[in-house]
């Protein structure tokens, strides 16, 4: 039977550790959230822009009440309340910096040396027994039980049988199996509190631990990893296709099952409704679902606010609920495209994003000069009548004639605003490079890496871009090795054999030793950089914000490129630029085709922005591959099934290694051993069977042994005492045999349960007294009637 004893100075030290393990990691996240915060406002160049002034005020208002609400959300109340437990901890445990954690030591309770005599112990006794006892602290329950606990003690120093016990097994009522001393508070124990206590475990146990896993479960079943319902994600799977076109988007996204729950069709917005679906049903195209009032009522919002129509007072929040959604919704789609290879889908839904980010219907020819602020549709036809059409805001960069016809009607500040868009709005210079590593050419099924550098030319100049010039005009990164021309050149000029084999040998290695000096300098550049706080080790650059004055949300700036095979159409490879530097490169890998040429196209796309994505077309021209190549291939791949098979084949294990095939399989071996030998001798030492059984056969192979044994302690036993003496005390593990238990199971409760039999009890006292007459008769506290105080007050 374990002895079990509850601790409060443990039990404090136990919740601060608790506190700290999640306090810790919670306020890394809010500071880091903090100062990405700080770093988005900071890269927001749309904050002075007149034609954003009122969605800016509209978005500062609401991350000020969002903060507000932050402050008193039920997150904050326990993040600051751990805090404050975790302080208030902190104090008690400094309170309490000189008391122990619960430890029985009879000589400590008793205040007296280790060495002590009888007399003393006596002495000491009768003086703590008179402080702390209960008729003189009456209602004190912490002088109860400190005299229970000294009571307790005189008792562990007087008589015999107790004291052998607590030098043996630690534990004055004999062996109990392992000690145990529990951080947990001691009022747990208090008979008072017993109701309570169970009521708190079972409201725990049976209602609040299920209650709210079935809450999680039943919320994170409903969602996919990208944040979109299960449902929506069917209905996006059903209803996209291979050429889905923009115009299509908007009726599969509000088919989302997030609509139907956030913004249900109500009988308050009918009428208003009905008028709005009258101004946009001409441009309406059938979706699967537009007889579903809750999916026609998302899909006519949607319409009017890319049409930009005047949205009734009644369903603006609604609108304004399914512009928030949307997003997500994009992405979600946008992936159950991609794991489809569909090129064209892709494309068109990336292209529905830049359409909803602008508030412009699909395919409207004045759509690129739309995305300018102030300007009017006349203003807008005019200019596409008169000159040539826009295709790119790019293009008005560098043209002054036409910026002037832009903003002629235009106040100074609108005509500002107007530049700074242009400036602003993305345009990027894409460059496509492929190779095959140490190979010139490429062949039949090898892996080729094709390396996309994306220049985004309107982010202002930083490290990224100041490192592409570091290398451009580097010598060293410049140098180029000696082509096989040139190189056969050379050895054309020497007649000796072995000196031309020596030059060969000679020119390899200049080679090598220029491929190792530009390795190292690019390395060199990284560091620089990174010292510098310009590297990968620096805080990177935040999101850039996108000039949207129609989207009632900040939108960010985010790029995809992706590989198509021109013939096929399909979607090879793609990746996402993850960073917001001004240069970022992007290497996609692919298995080389069969023999032929083959035509590809990079895509550089963007989220925000109309007319401002790139395509790279290029041929690649691949090579049958040699045949002496090919059988070289074949033999290696044999070799690494050969290899995969022997390594397949089912090791039994070392001998010497206890049935392992490692020195650390070993190791395991030998703790797990070690443990299931503890447990044995603690079972077979509490059913008494040890002493019978194996104690007697120890002592006899030990007797049979002892010759040997002496011998060979001769030679290690000097080592030995010095090495137990001077570096490790091992008396730490003399509780395995039974002579040697004197330090085992040192931890017993400070605070005993005043129940416990101790042998204090009058009634118990009068027992032994009827049983033995002859011995002193004591008080009811131990203390002999001769010399007891109580019995010269009575």
């Amino acid at each position: 039977m374990a002895f079990e004893v509850f601790d409060d100075v443990a039990f404090y030290w136990f919740l601060v550790s608790v506190l700290i393990t999640f306090l810790a990691p919670a306020t890394c996240m809010a500071v880091n959230n903090r100062l990405n915060t700080n770093r988005a406002q900071r890269c927001d160049w749309t904050a002075n822009l007149a034609s954003c002034k009122e969605k800016n005020t509209t978005l500062n208002k609401k991350k000020q009440r969002d903060r507000m609400n932050n402050l008193v959300s039920v997150n904050a109340f326990l993040f600051w309340g751990g805090w404050i437990v975790f302080a208030y901890l902190l104090t008690q445990i400094t309170a309490k910096q000189g008391l122990e954690m619960a430890s029985f030591d009879p000589f400590k309770i008793l205040e007296i040396e280790g060495d002590a005599d009888p007399g003393e112990v006596k002495k000491a006794y009768r003086k703590l027994s008179l402080t702390y006892h209960p008729d003189k602290n009456p209602g004190n329950k912490e002088a109860e039980q400190k005299f229970i606990l000294i009571a307790k003690a005189y008792e562990v120093l007087t008589d015999e049988k107790t004291r052998e016990n607590y030098e043996k097994y630690g534990n004055p009522d004999g062996y109990h199996g392992t000690s145990v001393t529990i951080g947990l508070p001691s009022f747990l124990t208090a008979k008072e509190n017993e109701l309570g206590i169970l009521v708190v475990y079972f409201v725990l146990l049976i209602v609040v631990i299920p209650l709210v896993v079935g809450l999680w479960w039943r919320k994170s079943s409903k969602y996919l990893e990208d944040g979109i319902m299960q449902n929506t994600a069917y209905r996006f799977w059903k209803q996209l296709q291979e050429n889905t076109a923009p115009k299509y988007i908007p009726g599969i996204l509000a088919s989302a099952m997030e609509f139907q729950e956030l913004v249900p069709r109500k009988n308050t917005q009918a009428a208003d409704l009905d008028r709005l679906f009258k101004q946009v049903q001409d441009h309406f195209v059938k979706n699967q679902g537009d007889t579903i009032p809750d999916i026609l009522k998302v899909k006519t919002l949607l319409y009017a606010y890319l049409l930009r129509v005047e949205i009734p007072a009644s369903l603006r929040e609604d609108l304004d609920i399914i512009l928030e959604q949307l997003p997500t919704l994009l992405q979600g789609l946008l992936n159950i495209s991609i794991d489809q290879r569909f090129v064209a889908s892709t494309c068109n839904i990336l292209e529905f994003s830049q359409y909803l980010t602008q508030a412009i219907w699909f395919n409207d020819s004045h759509a690129v000069l739309k995305q300018l602020p102030h300007l009017t549709d006349r203003q807008v036809r005019v200019l596409n009548k008169n000159k040539t059409a826009v295709n790119t805001i790019a293009q008005l960069k560098d043209d002054d004639e036409k910026k002037a016809d832009l903003v002629k009607d235009l106040s100074p500040e609108q005509a500002k605003d107007v530049q700074t868009v242009i400036d602003h709005v993305a345009d990027v210079e894409v460059e496509v490079k492929w190779e095959v590593e140490d190979e010139e050419g490429i062949y039949e099924e090898d892996v080729v890496n094709l390396t996309v550098r994306v220049d985004r030319k309107h982010y202002p100049s930083d490290y990224t871009r100041k490192a592409d010039e570091d290398e451009k005009n580097d010598p060293i990164l410049n140098a180029k090795p000696m082509s096989d021309e040139d190189v056969e050149a050379e050895l054309a000029k020497i007649d000796d054999e072995e000196e031309r084999e020596a030059r060969k040998e000679e020119l390899l290695e200049q080679d090598r030793e220029l491929w190792f000096a530009q390795q190292e300098r690019r390395r060199e550049l990284a560091r620089a950089r990174a010292r510098g706080g310009q590297g990968w080790f620096a805080s990177g650059a935040p999101p850039r914000v996108v000039h949207a004055p129609h989207y009632p949300f900040e939108r960010t700036e985010s790029w995809m490129v992706m590989l198509v095979d021109s013939k096929s159409n399909r979607l090879i490879h793609h990746a996402k630029l993850v960073t917001n530097n001004a240069v970022e490169t992007v290497t996609l890998k692919f298995l080389a085709p069969k023999e032929g040429m083959y035509q590809y196209e990079v895509l550089v796309k963007n989220n925000a922005y109309i007319g401002s994505d790139k395509k790279f077309p290029f041929k690649i021209h691949i090579d049958k591959r040699p045949e002496e190549e090919v059988r070289a291939l074949e033999a290696a791949a044999a070799e690494e099934d050969d290899e995969e098979e022997e390594e397949e084949e089912i090791d039994d294990g070392k001998w010497y290694y206890l049935g392992g095939n490692s020195f650390g399989e070993f190791i395991l071996n030998l703790i797990a051993l070690f443990i299931a030998g503890v447990m044995l001798f603690n079972f077979l030492y509490s059913k008494g069977w040890w002493q019978k059984f194996c104690q007697p056969l120890l002592d006899w192979l030990l007797k049979v042994a002892s010759p040997l044994l002496n011998a060979i302690g001769a030679v290690v036993w000097p080592a030995w005492q010095w090495w137990s003496t001077n570096v490790y005390d091992f008396h730490h593990f003399e509780f395995l045999f039974e002579n040697n238990m004197t330090l085992a199971n040192q931890t017993i409760g400070a605070h005993l349960n005043a129940s416990d039999k101790t042998g204090l009890s009058e009634k118990v006292r009068a027992r032994e007294y009827e049983a033995n007459p002859l011995e002193e008769k004591l008080d009811p506290f131990g203390v002999p009637l001769s010399e007891s105080t109580l019995h010269d007050e009575t």
